[in-house]
């Protein structure tokens, strides 16, 4: 394809994905953002996007880059968090991993809506996703709660994705779920929902006694 006039720098490729962003958030389902729209957006033609990105699928796989970066740099903290033992061991420990990765999944709402019709669509995470996601960071996460727990390491990588998957769509519930679930709404349902969550975590990982 014949290089746009507009489509010249990294500027360019950068201004196409924050307008894809901003237009993914505004839409629902997250997926049906128009390529058309997001050139409007991004001040620059449909020839420039294409030229980027090939199809719809491109697009939105480099939007949800950057979600993978945060969600990388979460993990790292958590690792830190762990190894620099400021946390007490077993269920302390536990509940501190999954109230963050909670929180993190209802900041990241809009992305993760968009990573889960994704994946319906093409019936598996993006494969050049997986070896990252699904095995290098779900084995550092196994190793690094391995001495807080009392399940073998193997048990432990199953719960991690398991609790991953969980802890997302209980994160996700639409208001009226909440209310139907909890009988709750806004933040008191959100707290219960949050409490859930980490007591459901702590007893599938069967957390090791704390030595205090």
């Amino acid at each position: 394809m014949v290089r746009p006039r507009d489509a010249d720098s990294a500027e360019s490729y950068d201004g196409i994905v924050a307008a894809a962003l901003a237009e993914l958030r505004e839409t629902r389902p997250r997926n049906a953002i128009s390529m058309r729209r997001v050139a409007e957006r991004a001040g620059v033609s449909l020839g420039a996007v294409q030229y980027y990105f090939e199809n719809k699928e491109t697009l939105l796989e480099a939007c949800l880059d950057d979600y993978y970066g945060r969600l990388v740099a979460t993990a790292n903290r958590l690792v830190q968090d762990l190894a620099g033992g400021d946390l007490a061991p077993g269920e302390a420990t536990i509940a501190h991993v999954m109230r963050t990765l909670y929180r993190f999944v209802r900041e990241e709402e809009a992305l993760i809506e968009l990573r889960l019709i994704t994946n319906a669509l093409r019936g598996e995470l993006h494969p050049r996703r997986q070896p990252e996601y699904m095995s290098t960071l779900i084995a550092q996460a196994a190793r690094t709660l391995l001495p807080h727990v009392t399940v073998s390491e193997l048990d432990v990588r199953l719960a991690v994705q398991m609790m991953a998957y969980s802890a997302i769509r209980m994160a996700l519930m639409s208001e009226s779920e909440r209310q139907a679930v909890a009988g709750l709404e806004g933040a008191e349902a959100d707290a219960v929902i949050e409490d859930f969550v980490v007591r459901a975590a702590c007893r599938m990982v069967c957390p090791a006694p704390s030595n205090s």
